[in-house]
């Protein structure tokens, strides 16, 4: 999305390793939920995809839902830019889907005042847990939907309740202290339907639900932690930065970055996060 005071960055960022590790993300493993509701909608229902970074997600519902259309949203330019030329080999031929760059605080930066409140469908995964203002980002996704009946579907993390074997206590605690200095909540997903009623929605509009997202396979845990060692290696990165503002030692740092080859290497390693969902049903 572009920057504006209220949020300026992605706290992770979108370097290629970042992006490669949530390219594990698609409708599968993630939209579970929200499947059956979208297999009842006419064929060519608009939907938002907000926060959609490398759009993983975005494409596979493009590929699934060939006659819709599907509009990927985030904060930030260069990876919409890398989104859209992946159009062309990522999406099906004749595929009515494009990617904006915006900020869900600011509408204004990737719809026009005609365009809101006509979305058949808004969704975003993981978006709200990365935006201090999440009660904020919330109403306006409640804004962009149909008010006679559109949808708003949310899932995300409450990665304070994250298991992670072999336990890295260390990785962990600088997490919670990332997350602090930049506002954000940890345990935003066992909060979540409490958020959406602050934002304005109605109980009996809501239908929650829970999943877990993981990291089990070889081939997901090399994601994940090559991901976070490829941050601390960085020193521009959003992590390095944040981690020299702590005062951390270059020893702990060799510690973290250790903590997250042992993830990598473990044949019995995993990281597990609880995900709370909700879809809600405007009108109801």
């Amino acid at each position: 999305m572009a920057p504006n005071e209220k949020q300026e960055n992605y706290h992770l960022g979108h370097k290629e390793e970042t992006l490669k590790a949530l390219e594990l993300r698609n409708v599968g493993t993630c939209l579970g939920y929200l499947l059956p509701t979208l297999s009842t909608l006419p064929p060519t229902f608009s939907l938002l995809d907000i926060g959609c970074g490398p759009g993983s997600i975005t494409f596979d519902l493009a590929r699934r839902f060939p006659q819709a259309r599907i509009i990927g949203v985030d904060l930030g330019d260069e990876v919409i830019a890398r989104n859209n030329a992946n159009i062309a080999t990522l999406a099906a031929p004749g595929a009515n889907i494009e990617f904006r760059s915006g900020n869900i605080l600011d509408l204004s930066t990737f719809v026009s005042p005609e365009e809101i409140g006509t979305f058949d469908v808004v969704h975003e995964h993981t978006t709200l847990i990365c935006i201090a203002e999440n009660v904020e980002g919330l109403r306006n996704l409640k804004r962009l939907a149909r008010q006679d009946g559109g949808i708003v579907a949310c899932r995300e993390a409450d990665v304070k309740s994250q298991v992670v074997w072999p336990s890295i206590p260390e990785t962990a605690e600088l997490q919670e202290r990332i997350y602090a200095m930049n506002g954000l909540d940890t345990q935003m997903g066992r909060k979540l339907v409490s958020k959406a009623l602050e934002a304005g929605f109605k109980r009996e509009q809501i239908t929650a639900s829970a999943s877990v997202l993981s990291n089990i396979t070889g081939p997901e845990r090399l994601l994940y932690g090559g991901s976070m060692v490829a941050m601390l290696a960085d020193e521009s990165s959003e992590y390095r930065k944040a981690i020299a503002e702590f005062g951390y030692t270059d020893a702990q740092v060799d510690v973290l970055r250790g903590n997250m080859e042992k993830i990598i290497a473990a044949e019995d390693g995993w990281r597990l996060c609880m995900c709370t969902e909700i879809v809600c049903r405007l009108g109801a």
